[in-house]
């Protein structure tokens, strides 16, 4: 029994990935006056960054689901426009964190407004029953996800 629930279950999650990606993956890509040219997964590592603050790459990279080159190169990128800062862990010399510069707070701020118009006006097409009934499975799934985290 517990199989087949599973099998169901997968097959849920996948077809949620592709919808959310039609309808919402967009986002990152329309930012219209951006201050910057940053693509889709480093918009995603500067909201990463900002939430956690005091990252280690390798987490970053699999938060991003980056390999270690592509996500140096990413790094180096955004430090470039100044927007993160390598620093060694105070606890572990050897350990490298990344964290959002000044620039990079603003830049995070800016961007989460424009995610937020942009999402409001995708969301405005469903009515209000639909909207909470959209917020509370999202709640569900965030309280099973941080259970397998």
């Amino acid at each position: 029994m517990k199989e087949e629930k599973i099998k169901e279950t997968v097959k849920l999650q996948f077809e949620i990935i592709n919808l959310f990606q039609k309808n919402f993956a967009k986002i990152f890509h329309k930012t219209v006056d951006s201050p910057y040219g940053l693509n889709k997964n480093q918009n995603r590592a500067i909201l990463i960054i900002g939430a956690i603050d005091n990252i280690m790459p390798t987490t970053l990279g699999q938060c991003l689901d980056l390999q270690k080159g592509s996500l140096t190169s990413m790094i180096d990128a955004l430090e470039r426009e100044g927007l993160v800062c390598r620093k060694k862990d105070p606890q572990d010399r050897r350990k490298t964190l990344i964290s959002l510069t000044e620039k990079g707070k603003d830049y995070r701020k800016w961007f989460i407004g424009e995610l937020e118009e942009n999402t409001s006006r995708i969301l405005r097409r469903l009515d209000e029953k639909d909207i909470l009934a959209y917020k509370e499975s999202l709640q569900i799934m965030l309280t099973t996800l941080k259970k397998l985290d």
